[in-house]
């Protein structure tokens, strides 16, 4: 018996026969236990209903330990012992596959393989020599190696442009089918769980060795290989075996699942945007500009004729390649003299692929728009086709599409990449916790050495593991459920807490355990006699006849991981992964007082548990629990005794009695039942035990002070000669002088200075420097190195090699250094140039002294290890789509060749070679796919079709997004305000300080100097000092009175308050006491007083307490923080009713005439006539008017355009209102002037702003006056008047709010702008290293390049009198180069730019076609680092800086809760404002009755929908160019429509009658029919009177209306537009502030580009000539499309190699712009949208959402038809199990409507809000709540008589005592009649035995016993009364 013990519970055996048959058997007996378990079920529901309702109790279904599951590492407590069964078959590690036919194998690596136990391919049973052959191979680690490398072997091959042999596929084929092979012979193939293909990943292989087959065998498929480059996915299945990458193909897994909602929200929203376009524009795009055919034909001409001139396109007007696109529309594009505009001709633009002639093209087209590809150009076609009012349209799809669904998808691929985050740390944290138990366990066990005492445990051991293994998957001891998972369990109680000391045997019985609330008196009635440092071992306790003392030998061998509740084998999961003794399975929505509802949230209840909050640590858990403190070798048990003794609900029967079979089972096991057989305890084994441990830990002291005393070794020896240099004293004492010196902080100082000079002088580099200037730069270089290389040096010398390397910084110097004098010495070899790039890395030494860039780098540090991975995976995805590509697309590619198909050579962006294809996928990449796809299209059709989008949606929507998850996910508040603790002392700032001091010490001799001189000429009479005037000063600043002494404490102040004076404010002047606000905020105003700040004398009535927080005397000393921010006190504001002063205290003091001047009788008329002007300014309309005047400037300046000239009566006009505004905003300062005084008014910012407008204007006037109007600097200062809208900001609530928030974050913004020029900096100086004076060209009178076997170089071009020119955008000096990679890094004419670099050669060279394409790799880099990384960090910096703002004004309530109180508190908020609606009352005619039966049911509305869906359908369907046949057809089927939609309106309104229009998706419906039946009729009429046919589609437009009633079916899609609606107000803000920039942008732009030329990207509709086309064109640019084109428009006229005021004008006005509205403002628009939709999904995720309380009322609404909030008891139980998730409780739900004990008003009634609170209670598991304020209306006649969990006890206690009486009648009558009558309470009666017992147990709190299964889960601390 004792050998299968111990062979049983080992934790790894081997797989063998027997183990099958066990198998086997486990599962008969499950089969038979079920049967029967179903017979039972059967019997019981026959039973009287007499007996008392029994719960349900189901086990809950056990779950795989996710530590075991195949392909994790084995647990680190499994590794002792693995190794000698590596490779051989094991019996399956996870319990929960004990009864299912699994085995595992552990390969080398610890890996865990789980295979299936029945026959593979039906022959080949687990024990088939053949099989385990292929097992052993499997698991090799070799084996994968193997596959893996000939996966990246064939991915090579597959890049090659000449195919492989056929040979080289074939063996590449041999490998693919021996592991295919190996893993079926192994596997088996599909029946069972475990084979073959039960793996998603095995899938793609057999897929593609099918392929390869097929394509072997059957020649007619053609090449199919480009499906293999699929196995290249195979790829992350192996890196996930990398950490790092793991959670990042994890969170991109994740996030593709999770997209489906946006998927749908995205496809829906793109296809109503499809269907407008559709109906708008369909053949709009067709409108060419015709030659006038009257000058060729001449006025008579037939038809034919005019239609065959019409169709020429030699007559069609054209610019470049494209023909212009025109329209007749007012504000379209026209066409130049003698053109006309005809409609239809020819084919759409972009080679007939950009049209919305069909759906698909439209919803191209919408999706272009929606990514933001090049859809400027698409932008200006529709507009220049149909005028400029359809800007619109664009701009809901850019706002809508564009703006909010792509940032969806970012906002969910965030979410995604941080779950996966935390999911990944919490699994490292658990393993690592892991490693250190297991190793303290095994250090505590060694430390056990051998004790005398041989007690025998073993035996022991072992049975109480066998009985333990009984209770395998659950504690709860209950009928049925357990019995049939163990063959050879019975029933049995289960144990929890062995040897506990609280657990102490009743007097009557000797063999069980109970629970009872302990009197104090007795607590120490039992001592463990264990040493308390063993508490946590199983041992027994002293008084306990049965005990017996485990040996220290056996404790060594005591095999703790299996003591584990989980039975035989170990997991740590089963230490944290608990039971639920409640019936209900664990889900979201558990009852709140089981703890399965907490299981998943941390527990409120203990610090210590990890486990349930109702459960305490038991021993078992504690056992070797060793993670709290880190030093404490052995575990503190706290076990919480009252709690658990309350709470005998949740540690269940633990009162059963060990009698009959299970004393069978384990007669000797002390832990179970005591029996007394076993021997006495011997407290000498105690005490040795103590001995022991005292011992070892004296040990371990010694053994620690041996090492200190051994001999030096020969290394460390050597270390300290070589690197310490600290032998010789002489040298130690050079070391410090040294040091001194180099450590010094204007060392630094210098040091930065150099670093900061050099990199200047490294931007001097252009190209044609004269000799002077190369000669300096040369000198300069040698002179930095010489500089870095001392500093080097030197600190080696002073800090020795073992320091000085200690710090990265110096490890980083010495490298540069290093390069730098290689780079001088290599001077001479060619091409060693690049190794100057490296000096650039020195401005990185600036992070030093530069804390954000040091913040940065520390960012860009803290992701490289992620960001590596990512650029892996981006790598992969890249690799995959262009090998795909390549292998898809190159044949077709070869058309362009073929001068007879199309011709024209092959374009630079091609799939024909895999360097070419991965340039392509790396453009789509950065967004640009729709040009790359029509150069596909035209050669290869449809088919690019799909691939782009793929490659689009998953390669930028998806992987890119991860980039800036990634950034956002590191860039924590956290990460910007580092603790000051671990920051060096920066020595710049030292350096600086030292200068600060030194100047204020000369400033203090100065002023001593002339007090000394002043002090000669008067000696002043001594006057004693008044209290007021001796203060002494503070940081500079008027500080304190006399009796506050200031004690310098830390860096607070101590106030020994004397007198009633001023309080101390350290970090405020005089102007800002009165009220602590916080930082820079001023007083809350009225309406207009320009935010002043009031003087605190008037504020509080009177002069003598100037302060709002004054001291009363007689407090204690107080300190005041004088840093950080100032905190907000709530103080009343008082509204002040009178000015303040003039001017300020200063000049009163010095001017003493003032003072008498203001008492006199002018001063006194003076203070009235102020008081009077500020009762105006306060007046409310005073400020309305002022914004009335802004914005009628405002607009005025809109006015003068390029027309104005021609339009004198206007010019005069607008000259003469200029005048009046002037006037007017120079009386409003002065009456402010005058109103606040000047102290008040110049101290606000927004009054700056308006004193330098209006300053501006009186300059303005003043030099028309003197007739200087046309002067430049006059004419530059006239265009600063668009400034003037911004006044408008500071009295506009919504916009000031966005406007402070985006203030706050400028110094964060500004760092991150400082940093992202630096990191271009670098690229910028090697750019110019790379390409100066290479972008020069030939051209000829057409601007075309010529080819180099014209011309070869610049002389020979100028000898040939051709054109030798410069690219606009070039590399030539490094102000040019960050214009070049600006435009690189917003991929706006970054294309141009790639070329002329890939064609350079040397310079004054003529370019070759891509002679030089790596330079490739330089833009590629720059993008990664430059785009994806720096314009991503200006996203991460303002959502950072959004959350920071949040967390600020976060509401004081919200602090005090624990986060289950505020998701209580948000839902009784949300239900707060919803309340039970009266349903609407059906119509008393029987006719009306019957209607509104039919459409208030649910599948009315589904027909509906269906419909609507049909609908849309039937709109796809059209397109241009029908045949009159489908046309006519979908005439009559819109008809049709029109009219099932008119009578499902009409219905309604029969059957709802006035309540029809209180629902707003009716009245939606009801308008959209009113106008589909109005179009119907107008389109006759349309027809017979021409009208302009655009009206009428926009009428047509209606239609797709109804399609937006599939939203309300939805829930999903519902959520993200909830997030929507949420983020709207916020959105509207942005907006407008979006709107102000592009408003004083456009005028400024038509001040400065009035007159520019119409090329490039300027043209007759897209200019600056009058503000609405400026506003058009600035809103395409806000996205940054299209700006470069703008750019070459606006600086046409500049000649090459010329400077030109244009181009410097148009740059800053572009790139500010650009900075502004495309960096900063939109990107606050992303972080709204983030926050709010983190926002919404959380509600969803966490709490209950509006959406689940209007469910519940809707569905309230059926049982409650009145809206009296009140539905009888009976009806409770139908109610909430007709309810939805999540608050619903299915049937059978009685016990837990007593669990929830739901209050009962009179009349047997339940309240409505009672019920929800009771369901949202136990939805969220709460049970203390945070009192929230209850509405009063209805709940006048609401009087509570009972409850739920009352009334059952009511009537359990009425049942005992009926029964009771039963029988006392029995035995009083014994007569053969009564017992007759009284037959049928038979079972009654006995039950009744039981049930006495389980009240008597529960009134004592015992734990409940097997059969109180019986009786109702009562509360914790509630007593039954019997």
């Amino acid at each position: 018996m004792d050998e299968e013990g111990v062979e049983e519970y080992r934790t790894f055996r081997p797989f063998t026969r027997d183990s099958l048959f066990n198998i086997e058997r486990r599962i008969a007996e499950e089969q038979a236990a079920k049967e029967a378990h179903k017979l039972k079920e059967a019997g019981d529901s026959d039973d009287s209903e007499d007996e008392i309702e029994e719960p349900s109790h189901h086990e809950p279904d056990p779950k795989p330990n996710p530590k075991l599951e195949a392909g994790r590492k084995l647990p680190p407590s499994m590794e002792e012992g693995s190794s000698r069964f590596v490779g051989r078959p094991i019996e399956d590690l996870d319990e929960y596959y004990h009864n299912q036919k699994t085995f595992c194998v552990i390969g080398r690596d610890k890996t865990i393989y789980r295979f299936n136990a029945t026959n593979a391919l039906f022959v080949l049973s687990p024990f088939n020599p053949i099989r385990r052959v292929a097992l052993y191979i499997l698991v090799h680690p070799l084996f994968s190696v193997v596959v893996m490398l000939t996966i990246i072997v064939n991915c090579v091959f597959m890049t090659m442009t000449e195919g492989p042999e056929e040979y080289v596929e074939q063996i590449f084929t041999g490998i693919y089918t021996f592991e295919a092979t190996t893993k079926i012979l192994a596997r088996g193939i599909i029946l069972t769980p475990f084979t073959y293909l039960r793996d998603p990943w095995n899938w793609l292989d057999f897929f593609v060795i099918s392929i390869a087959y097929l394509t072997m065998w059957i020649k007619v498929l053609g090449n199919l290989s480009a499906l293999r480059t699929f196995r290249v996915l195979r790829a992350l299945k192996t890196v996930a075996v990398i950490p790092g990458l793991k959670t990042i193909v994890g969170a991109l897994l994740e996030a593709v699942r999770r997209l489906r909602d946006v998927m749908i929200l995205t496809v829906f929203v793109l296809s109503i945007f499809a269907l407008v376009g559709m109906q708008l524009y369909s053949g709009g795009l067709k409108q060419k500009c015709v030659m006038n055919w009257t000058l060729e034909l001449g006025t008579n001409v037939t038809d034919e004729e005019w239609l065959a001139f019409v169709n020429d396109s030699d007559h069609w007007w054209k610019v470049g390649d494209d023909y212009i696109v025109c329209g007749n529309g007012s504000g379209a594009g026209g066409c130049k003299e003698n053109y006309t505009c005809l409609p239809d001709l020819g084919e759409n633009p972009n080679f007939g692929f950009t049209s919305f002639d069909n759906f698909g093209w439209a919803l191209l087209c919408a999706f272009r728009l929606m990514t933001q590809d090049a859809w400027e150009s698409l932008y200006k076609l529709v507009l220049r086709a149909e005028g400029s009012a359809h800007a619109m349209y664009f701009v809901l799809v850019i706002l809508l599409g564009s703006f909010y669904l792509v940032n969806l998808i970012l906002a969910i691929v965030a979410m995604s990449y941080d779950e996966q985050q935390k999911q990944d740390a919490a699994d490292a944290a658990d393993e690592a916790a892991e490693r250190m138990e297991e190793e303290e366990r095994r250090e505590i066990l060694s430390q056990m050495t051998k004790s005398p005492s041989d007690a025998s445990f073993k035996s022991d051991q072992y049975n109480s593991d066998k009985a333990e293994d009984k209770e395998r998957v659950s504690l709860t001891s209950d009928q049925s459920g357990g019995s049939h998972l163990h063959p050879n369990s019975k029933k049995r109680g289960s144990i929890s807490l062995p040897g506990s000391p609280f657990a102490y045997r009743r007097s009557s019985k000797g063999s069980q355990f109970s629970w009872k609330k302990k009197p104090s008196g007795r607590a120490t009635d039992r001592q463990p006699l264990v040493y308390q440092t063993l508490e946590s071992l199983p041992l027994p306790f002293a008084d306990d006849s049965a005990a017996v003392t485990p040996s220290s030998e056996d404790l060594c061998n005591f095999p703790f991981h299996k003591n584990a509740p989980n039975g035989r084998r170990y997991s740590f999961a089963s230490q944290t992964r608990r039971h639920w003794p409640d019936a209900r399975p664990p889900s979201r929505r558990s009852s709140f007082a089981s703890n399965v509802s907490r299981n998943s949230r941390t527990s409120r209840y203990s610090v210590h548990s990890p486990l349930d909050p109702l459960k305490k640590e038991s021993k078992m858990d504690t056992l070797f629990n060793f993670t709290r403190k880190g030093s404490q070798r052995v575990p503190d048990v706290v076990v919480d005794k009252p709690r658990l003794d309350r709470d005998n609900d949740s540690v269940s029967s633990l009162g059963s009695e060990c009698v009959g079979e299970k004393q069978k089972m384990s007669p000797t096991n002390t832990f179970l039942c005591p029996s007394p057989t076993a021997a006495n305890v011997d407290i000498k084994d105690v005490m040795v035990l103590k001995d022991l441990i005292d011992h070892a830990s004296g040990h371990r002291r010694s053994f620690m002070s041996v090492v200190s005393v051994q001999p030096e070794a020969v290394r460390d020896k050597l270390m300290n000669y070589l690197c310490l240099w600290n032998c010789s004293p002489n040298f130690k004492k050079l070391q410090y002088f040294v040091s001194l010196f180099i450590m010094d902080a204007f060392v630094d100082l210098f040091i930065t200075l150099c670093i900061v000079v050099n990199t200047g002088f490294m931007a001097l580099d252009h190209w044609d420097m004269n000799e002077e200037l190369k000669r300096v730069s040369e000198f300069a270089n040698l002179l930095f190195t010489g500089i870095f290389a001392a500093e080097a040096f030197l600190k080696i010398l002073a800090l020795s090699p073992i320091n000085y390397f200690k710090d990265n910084w110096n490890v980083f110097d010495s490298f540069i250094v290093l390069l730098s004098l290689m780079e001088l010495m290599l001077e001479a070899l060619p091409g060693l140039s690049v190794l100057r790039a490296f000096r650039l890395l020195r401005v990185f030494k600036l992070a030093k002294s530069w804390p954000t860039l040091n913040m940065l780098i520390a960012i860009v540090g803290r992701t490289m290890g992620a960001l590596g991975n990512l650029t892996i995976v981006l790598g992969i995805v890249v690799f995959i789509f262009a090998v795909m590509g390549q292998q898809l697309f190159r044949d077709s590619y070869q058309r362009y060749l073929d001068e007879s198909d199309i011709g024209g050579g092959m374009p630079r962006w091609n799939f024909d070679d895999f360097l070419h294809s991965f340039m392509i996928i790396f453009r789509v990449l950065c967004g640009e796919w729709i040009e790359s796809m029509w150069g596909c299209m035209r050669v290869a059709g449809y088919s690019c079709v799909p691939f782009f989008l793929l490659t689009m949606v998953i390669g930028n929507l998806v992987v890119l997004n991860l980039f800036l998850a990634l950034l956002l996910s590191s860039f924590g508040a956290e990460s910007l305000q580092r603790s000051e603790a671990d920051d060096e002392p920066n020595k710049l700032a030292e350096a600086v300080d030292r200068f600060k001091r030194f100047g204020a010490w000369v400033k203090v001799k100065i002023i001593v100097c002339l007090k000394v001189k002043l002090r000669r000429k008067t000696k002043r009479p001594v006057i004693a000092l008044s209290p007021s005037s001796s203060r002494p000063e503070l940081n500079g600043k008027e500080a304190l009175t006399d009796g506050q002494t200031v004690v310098g404490n830390g860096k607070a102040y101590e106030l020994h308050q004397t007198q009633d004076t001023e309080s101390l404010s350290p970090n405020k002047t005089d102007a800002e006491k009165g009220l602590d606000l916080p930082d820079g905020e001023k007083l809350p105003r009225r309406s207009s007083e320009g935010s002043m700040n009031k003087d605190s004398k008037s504020m509080l009535g009177s002069e003598a307490s100037s302060s709002a927080s004054s001291l009363s005397e007689c407090e204690k000393d107080i300190k005041v923080e004088a840093d950080g921010e100032p905190e907000i006190n709530e103080v009343d504001i008082v509204y002040v009713k009178e000015p303040d002063d003039c001017l300020c205290k200063v000049c009163t003091r010095k001017f003493k005439c003032l003072t008498t001047i203001g008492e006199s009788k002018t001063g006194q008329l003076w203070w009235k006539f102020r008081c009077f002007m500020f009762r105006v300014t306060e007046h409310k309309y005073f400020e309305t008017f002022i914004i009335t005047m802004i914005l009628a400037s405002s607009s005025a300046l809109a006015l003068e355009d390029e027309y104005l000239d021609e339009r004198p009566i206007l010019k005069a006009i607008l000259e003469y209102l200029d005048k009046c505004f002037t006037a007017i905003f120079i009386l409003e300062m002065l009456i402010k002037w005058i109103a606040f005084g000047f102290k008040t008014y110049f101290t606000d910012a927004w009054c700056w702003l308006d004193f330098i407008i209006v300053s501006l204007s009186i300059v303005l006037l003043a030099a028309e006056s003197f007739d200087l109007g046309d002067l430049g600097a006059i004419k530059a200062l006239r265009t600063l008047r668009a400034l003037r809208p911004l006044r408008a900001v500071s009295r506009w609530e919504g916009m000031r709010v966005v406007v402070n928030a985006l203030i706050k974050a400028i110094p964060s913004i500004f760092n991150v702008l400082l940093v992202c020029l630096v990191f271009w900096l670098i690229f910028g100086i090697m750019g110019v290293q790379l390409f100066a004076g290479k972008f020069h060209k030939c051209v000829d009178e057409n601007n075309e390049t010529l080819h180099v076997n014209i011309v070869d170089h610049r002389n020979q071009c100028e000898s040939q009198n051709y054109t030798w020119t410069n690219s606009k955008i070039n590399f030539d000096n490094v102000i040019n180069a960050y214009l070049a990679l600006f435009q690189v890094a917003t991929y706006k004419g970054w294309i141009d730019i790639m070329n002329d670099a890939i064609d350079s050669r040397q310079p004054n060279q003529q370019p070759l076609y891509e002679d030089n394409r790596y330079m490739y790799l330089y833009f590629v880099l720059f993008i990664i680092f430059g785009s994806f990384f720096t314009l991503n960090l200006f996203i991460g910096v303002i959502i950072d800086n959004f959350n920071q703002q949040k967390k600020k004004q976060g509401g004081s309530l919200e602090m005090f809760m624990t986060d289950d109180q505020k998701k209580y508190y948000m839902a009784m908020k949300r239900m707060q404002s919803k309340s039970p609606q009266k349903s609407i009352p059906k119509p008393k005619l029987w006719i009306a009755g019957i209607i509104f039966d039919v459409t208030t049911n649910q599948m009315f509305d589904i027909g509906i929908m269906v419909v609507i869906l049909l609908n849309m359908i039937t709109m796809m369907i059209e397109h241009e160019g029908m045949i009159p046949e489908i046309e006519e057809a979908l005439k009559y089927i819109n008809i049709v429509f029109i009219a099932i939609f008119t009578l499902e309106c009409v219905l309604k309104i029969i059957g709802l009658r006035q309540f029809y229009f209180k629902i707003p998706w009716n009245v939606f419906d009801f308008v959209v029919v009113i106008l589909s039946i109005l179009a119907l009729s107008l389109a006759g009429f349309f027809e017979n009177f021409f009208v302009s046919p655009t009206l009428l589609r926009v009428i047509r437009v209606f239609r797709v209306g109804r399609v937006l009633r599939l939203v309300k079916s939805a829930k999903g899609i519902r959520t993200l537009l909830f997030s929507l609606a949420v983020s709207l107000p916020a959105l509207f803000n942005i907006g407008l502030l979006l709107a102000l920039v592009m408003f004083i942008y456009a005028i400024m732009g038509m001040n400065f580009f009035m007159t520019a030329e119409e090329e490039y990207g300027l043209d007759d509709a897209f200019n600056f000539k009058t503000f609405f086309r400026s506003f058009i064109l600035l809103f395409q640019m806000c996205t940054s499309a299209g700006w470069d084109g703008v750019l070459n428009g606006l600086i046409a006229r500049c000649k090459p190699n010329e400077s030109c005021a244009e181009y410097t004008i148009a740059t800053m006005y572009l790139v500010t712009y650009l900075v502004i509205s495309f960096l900063v403002v939109v990107n606050m628009y992303i972080a709204v949208i983030l926050e709010n939709f983190s926002q919404a999904t959380e509600d969803v995720q966490q709490g209950l959402t509006p959406d689940d309380f209007d469910m519940y009322y809707e569905k309230w609404e059926k049982y409650d038809p009145d809206a009296t909030q009140y539905i009888p008891l009976d009806m409770l139980s139908d109610f909430v199990d007709f309810l939805e998730e999540p608050l619903q409780l299915q049937k059978p739900n009685h016990f837990m409507l007593v669990k929830l004990d739901i209050p009962i008003c009179e009349g047997d009634m339940c309240f409505c809000r009672d019920i929800l609170d009771a369901l949202t209670k136990n939805f969220l598991g709460t049970t203390e709540t945070p009192d929230i304020p209850q509405q009063t209306e209805a709940e006048t006649e609401y009087v509570v008589v009972s409850s739920t969990l009352k009334r059952q006890k009511e009537h359990y206690a009425a049942k005992i005592i009926q029964k009771a009486y039963r029988t006392f009648r029995r035995k009083k009558h014994g007569s053969e009649d009564e017992f007759e009558e009284n037959d049928n309470d038979e079972d009654c009666v006995d039950n009744g035995d039981a049930e006495t017992v389980v009240v008597e147990t529960t009134s004592s709190h015992a734990s409940d016993t097997t059969e109180q299964q019986k009786t109702v889960e009562l509360h914790a601390d509630s007593d039954i009364v019997a």
